[in-house]
């Protein structure tokens, strides 16, 4: 990719940052081109290096235990451009997954020492870029959130029962009163449109 190329990617990927904070981050950052099947980072490791993926595909793997039996899933595929390891640079968390390059992909790279320089050098830059890490985590757990309430809304005959069944896997969730709905929300909020498995009515039905 030509500089120019990469530079209009990591705008896209870092909005918050804007030209000025791109242009000043990038010298922070390493290229890395990842062949097919380059482990990009492992679940359980240790690591705080952010990969800013600028092209190529991606598969997610996650081993998990089922009544004491080892399993591995393939839990995703996603393409580029997009930000991987962001969590656990905020967090200094292990990794939860392993993400595996399925061609090859152009990154950048911010490792621990890197970020830790920025920090040093460019303070006010290292927080408009973990706010930008913040509000990407935001997003993805929202995103996430809304998936499994409208898998489990649509699976119920009602939206009576997709409450229910929401507050048996999510945690409490109850209809409160349209007084108390009114108290809390002004009527033109809006709120997200889920819809429940109950047969919709057509006109003229």
């Amino acid at each position: 990719m030509t500089p120019e190329a990469i530079r209009s990617q990591l705008v896209k990927l870092l909005p918050q940052l804007g030209t000025f904070g791109v242009d000043t981050l990038a010298p922070f950052l390493s290229q890395l081109t990842a062949k097919k099947g380059d482990v990009l980072v492992k679940q359980g490791a240790s690591g705080a290096d952010v990969y800013f993926l600028l092209s190529g595909t991606f598969s997610v793997f996650e081993k998990i235990q089922i009544d004491g039996k080892d399993m591995v899933l393939h839990t995703a595929t996603f393409p580029g451009p997009g930000i991987l390891g962001e969590v656990a640079v905020m967090s200094s968390s292990k990794r939860t997954a392993t993400v595996v390059a399925m061609d090859v992909a152009e990154c950048l790279v911010l490792t621990k020492d890197q970020f830790d320089g920025l920090v040093a050098g460019e303070p006010r830059l290292a927080i408009e870029l973990l706010k930008a890490f913040g509000s990407l985590v935001s997003d993805r757990q929202a995103a996430f959130q809304n998936k499994v309430r409208s898998n489990i809304l649509l699976e119920s005959s009602d939206a009576d029962a997709g409450i229910l069944r929401l507050s048996n896997y999510t945690g409490k969730a109850s209809k409160v009163s349209e007084k108390l709905g009114s108290r809390l929300f002004s009527e033109d909020f809006k709120g997200v449109n889920y819809q429940s498995g109950q047969p919709k009515v057509q006109p003229g039905d």
